[in-house]
């Protein structure tokens, strides 16, 4: 049996110990929430795809776990 059969994405990015960040479409505007332990949650919005890229690679050099929804 594994483990983490029953356990969702959220709590499994909370045990980041940096933190995490999540990428998703929201009312047709592209919007990056940033999560560290200890700080408000921040929500930016993205001026396009390339800048939620350019985001991601940010966050990631950080340390950042990230989630980027409906991502193949």
């Amino acid at each position: 049996m594994n483990w983490l059969a029953h356990t969702s994405i959220d709590e499994l990015m909370q045990l980041k110990p940096k933190g995490f960040f999540r990428i998703a479409t929201e009312d047709d505007l592209l919007v990056c929430t940033v999560c560290r332990p200890g700080e408000p949650v921040h929500r930016l919005l993205c001026a396009s795809p390339g800048h939620a890229n350019q985001m991601r690679m940010s966050l990631s050099d950080e340390g950042l776990c990230g989630f980027i929804e409906g991502a193949l």
